[in-house]
């Protein structure tokens, strides 16, 4: 009786060290399953943190270039100021050979009628000769103040296109200054469809988007087209692109960049 009671004991002793040990190497097996899904949400979560900070890297470019295009405009505008301050300068002395011209013109004609004043009627061997050359040169001077004339107002024309050039330039340099400056917002186009010119950008409602928000196209620090917001979601949007507004022989791809076309438009 006491072994039997001794056998059914051990029997019990081992029947339950063998569901503690399945037990136990259940929630073993359901801690590894646990770790490896935190290393791929980790994992996840480092590429994420790594595509935003190159996104970051990639809008502080576009906006150093966009600043080093203003400088170059800048440059071009105070060339232009120099080319029209030395138009005007080539202006001022066309205009006073023009005085001389007139001047010496006065001059022959005076001559002219001093001769024929004095040798009327008469045919003198000289006074022929003398009064053909008086002509020829007035007919030269003419020619010349015809010519100056003619420069001089050329030279009107050009200041005149320069400056509306140089004031073209100013404005644009302003412009491209205060937008790149006072706009913050960057996001990155996640899918495109070229043939229904519409894409996905990966940023809305919490980034600030409004359904009136106008878009500007970047890639490499260049403006390619416009975007209309056309459905918004907390944190995506879609786009149309604006027609007429897409640079001729480009095609949209993801990973192309965008800002805003006016920071007071949102």
């Amino acid at each position: 009786m006491k072994e039997t009671l001794t056998y059914s004991l051990a029997i019990v002793a081992i029947a339950v060290s063998g569901f503690l040990g399945w037990n136990a190497k259940e929630k073993y097996e359901a801690k590894v399953k646990q770790r490896i899904e935190l290393q791929g949400q980790n994992k996840k979560l480092t590429a994420s943190i790594s595509k935003e900070e190159t996104n970051r890297d990639t809008a502080t470019e576009a906006k150093d270039l966009a600043l080093d295009e203003a400088s170059k405009a800048k440059a071009e505008l105070e060339a232009a100021k120099g080319s029209g301050a030395e138009k005007a300068k080539t202006l001022e002395s066309v205009s006073s050979n023009l005085e001389v011209a007139a001047a010496e013109k006065k001059k022959i004609d005076a001559s002219m009628e001093a001769l024929r004043g004095k040798f009327p009627g008469i045919e003198l061997g000289e006074v022929p000769r003398v009064v053909k050359e008086l002509e020829a040169s007035q007919k030269k001077l003419v020619g010349e103040e015809e010519d100056a004339s003619l420069v001089k107002k050329r030279l009107e024309e050009d200041i005149a296109k320069n400056l509306a050039e140089s004031s073209r330039i100013a404005e644009k340099n302003l412009q491209s200054i205060k937008r790149v400056e006072g706009n913050t917002f960057q996001a990155t186009i996640v899918a495109v469809d070229n043939d229904w010119n519409f894409v996905v950008i990966g940023a809305g409602e919490k980034s600030g988007l409004t359904g009136s928000s106008k878009l500007l196209i970047q890639r490499d620090g260049r403006l390619l087209g416009k975007l209309l917001i056309s459905k918004l979601e907390p944190n995506t949007a879609v786009a149309d692109v604006e027609p007429g507004s897409l640079r001729n022989g480009v095609a949209l791809q993801a990973g192309d960049q965008v800002i805003l076309e006016s920071v007071s438009a949102n």
